[in-house]
C-alpha cells in the first residue's frame, strides 16, 4: 500500500474510533452528535452538517426512485449508514467497501443492528482497484470520498464495475469558495493533506466526463451555512428554511453556483475502456 493510502487508512481508523474500543456508529449530524464531537475532536466539523437537509433530501429521493431490486455498491462506505438505508428501501444486494478496517467493522455492526445483514455485506478494499468483476453493479452510491482518491483511477473503476445503463450518485464538497477552503486549510488536524488539496473543482468533472457520458449536477449550501451557530436554538429551523430559499435562487446562477459548499451529481452512461 503506497504511503498516501496508508495515511488515509490510519486517519479514518482514528476518526471512527472514540477512546480505545468505542466506535462512532452514526456519522450523520443530529443533536446527539454534539456529544460525539466533544468526545472526539476529529469530528469538530460535523456541526456544519446540521444544515445539510436540502442536499440530503435530493439523495434520499433519488434512492426512492432507483434502488429497488438493484445491486448496489456503497463506495467508500464509512460507517455504512447509506448502505443500510438502501437495503431498507428494497435493494436486492448492497456491498460496502472502505479502506478503513474500523469503518468496515462499524458498518457491519450497523447492518446487524438494523437486521439487514442478509442483504448488506462489507469488506476492506481499495476504491481505485476494487477487485470486482466488470459490470457487477446496477447502482453506486458515494458520499464525501472522491477527494480522498485519484479521480482518474476512481472514475475509471466506477465505470468499469457498473453495468451498461448503470448509474452512480455522488455527494461531494467543492473547493471554489475561498472562505470555506480557507477554513479547511486552517484546520489541518480535521483532514489529511491529500484531502485538502483534492477537494473537487470544475476540472474534476471534466475527468468524470472521460468515463461517463452524462454528468448531472445540483449545487447546495452557501447562505444556509450561516444557520450553523444556531443549530441548538429554537430559531434554527425557521432561519435555515429562509436561508435555503435564498440558496435555491443564488445557486442556480452560473457564475455563483460553484461557490456552494456541496454538489450532488449523478453519473450515467458508463464508458467502458
Amino acid at each position: 500500500m503506497i504511503d498516501r493510502k496508508q495515511v488515509e487508512r490510519e486517519f479514518h481508523d482514528r476518526l471512527r474510533t472514540v477512546g480505545d474500543d468505542t466506535h462512532v456508529t452514526d456519522t450523520r449530524w443530529s443533536p446527539e452528535m454534539e456529544e460525539t464531537v466533544r468526545a472526539n475532536p476529529l469530528w469538530a466539523n460535523m456541526k456544519y452538517y446540521a444544515i445539510e437537509r436540502r442536499s440530503r433530501d435530493v439523495v434520499l429521493s433519488w434512492y426512492d426512485a432507483h434502488v429497488e431490486g438493484c445491486s448496489v455498491l456503497d463506495y467508500c462506505c464509512g460507517n455504512g449508514e447509506d448502505g443500510v438505508l438502501i437495503a431498507q428501501k428494497g435493494a436486492s444486494e448492497v456491498v460496502g467497501i472502505d479502506l478503513s478496517p474500523v469503518s468496515v467493522e462499524n458498518a457491519h455492526r450497523l447492518a446487524v443492528r438494523e437486521r439487514v445483514a442478509d442483504k448488506v455485506t462489507h469488506e476492506v478494499a481499495d476504491a481505485e482497484a476494487t477487485g470486482f468483476d466488470d459490470n457487477r453493479f446496477d447502482i453506486i452510491t458515494e458520499y464525501g470520498s472522491l477527494h480522498h482518491v485519484d479521480l482518474d483511477l476512481a472514475f475509471a473503476e466506477m465505470a468499469r464495475v457498473l453495468k451498461p445503463g448503470g448509474k452512480a450518485i455522488c455527494q461531494e464538497a467543492l473547493a471554489h469558495n475561498v472562505i470555506i477552503h480557507t477554513y479547511r486549510r486552517l484546520t489541518p488536524k480535521l483532514r489529511t493533506p491529500w484531502e485538502v488539496d483534492h477537494i473537487l473543482r470544475r476540472s474534476s468533472f471534466k475527468v468524470a466526463e472521460k468515463y461517463f457520458g452524462r454528468v448531472e449536477m445540483k449545487f447546495f449550501h452557501l447562505f444556509s451555512l450561516f444557520a450553523v451557530p444556531f443549530r441548538n436554538t429554537p430559531i434554527f429551523r425557521p432561519l435555515l428554511a429562509t436561508l435555503e430559499v435564498i440558496d435555491d435562487v443564488v445557486l442556480r446562477v452560473p457564475g455563483l453556483k460553484w461557490q456552494g459548499w456541496q454538489t450532488v451529481f449523478v453519473l450515467s452512461d458508463p464508458q467502458k475502456s
